[in-house]
């Protein structure tokens, strides 16, 4: 049908022929039901199905109809369903692969900086030779940052004998004391920790006898760290000759401190195996673990030294 480009006339015009033809339409529609009807009339009924079975299909067809539509809308709804839940797997396998894969780059990276820093720490002399120094606490620095042990207080992994590897500590590694009483390089340095126990020891070995300090230890909470700080500064000659910061120069100002750190009480100094000694009260201290693996621990005292240790044994030496 041709309808006028001017809209306000060429609307009017197609309405008036649609009319006309609309109404022609119906005329020869109802000329053909009568004669439809009169030719119905006239056939043998055994050539024409009753009336009312066609109604009877027409309402079964219709009442079928109504009843497939919810089944219809029903596994739409589960088409839609099914399309967000597996969305959703599949976005949870996506998060899944990307944190294992994560996790095995961090874990690639770790290892990577820990035998870095066993061979960095090796030809120091226990950090007496303090060469690589710089190197060695950027190294302890980026893998603190990678500690796969959240709560170290709380795993096995800790309770047990630790051999020092380095440290930044003159007192320990006695460099201001006399040669016959510093700890022999061909011996090791232990310390056992046992937080669930709550028992610490540190061993030396000097050419007159062990050197041996027992302690108690417990989980240190923010309101517990002043009491704890080193106070170690002219008690025996485990300070002889050693030029260290003051207790308190670190202190861990980080949430959840009790699970990582503890609060130290000496209580006895045995000197060179024979000679016990009771400690004052103010022999205390103050002792992060900042990287705790199944060989290996980093450690932080309250004085800002830093200790690399590496596991020898779940049990204490003798």
């Amino acid at each position: 049908m041709f309808c006028s480009p001017d809209w306000g006339s060429g609307i009017s015009s197609c309405v008036l022929r649609c009319r006309f033809s609309s109404m022609a339409r119906v005329s020869r529609m109802r000329h053909l039901f009568c004669l439809a009807v009169c030719f119905l009339l006239v056939l043998p009924r055994t050539f024409v199905a009753p009336p009312w079975r066609g109604a009877r299909q027409t309402m079964a067809l219709a009442s079928a109809a109504s009843a497939y539509r919810p089944q219809i809308v029903r596994r739409a709804l589960d088409a839609e369903a099914l399309d967000a839940s597996t969305v959703a797997v599949g976005a949870a396998v996506t998060a899944a692969f990307a944190f294992a894969a994560f996790q095995a780059f961090q874990g690639q990276r770790r290892s990577a900086l820990k035998q870095e820093l066993l061979s960095a720490v090796g030809g120091s002399e226990r950090g007496a030779d303090q060469t690589e120094n710089s190197r060695i606490e950027r190294l302890f620095a980026e893998l603190e940052a990678l500690n796969p042990t959240s709560e170290p207080l709380a795993s096995a992994q800790l309770k047990g004998d630790w051999e020092l590897l380095w440290t930044t500590s003159d007192s320990i590694l006695g460099l201001g004391r006399p040669p016959f009483f510093r700890p022999q390089q061909d011996q090791p340095i232990l310390q056992y920790l046992d937080p669930t126990g709550g028992v610490a020891r540190n061993l030396e070995f000097t050419p007159l006898g062990p050197n041996r300090v027992d302690a108690e230890i417990l989980p240190l909470g923010p309101e517990q760290r002043e009491a704890f700080v080193s106070r170690l500064d002219d008690f025996l000659l485990f300070k002889q000759g050693a030029e260290e910061s003051p207790g308190g120069t670190y202190l861990p100002q980080v949430e959840g401190l009790e699970k990582t750190t503890v609060g130290v009480r000496f209580k006895v100094f045995t000197l060179f195996g024979l000679l016990p000694i009771q400690a004052p009260d103010s022999a205390t201290g103050i002792l992060q673990v900042t990287y705790l693996d199944d060989d290996l621990r980093l450690s932080r005292g309250d004085r800002g030294n830093l200790f690399v240790l590496r596991k020898v044994s779940s049990e204490m030496s003798k």
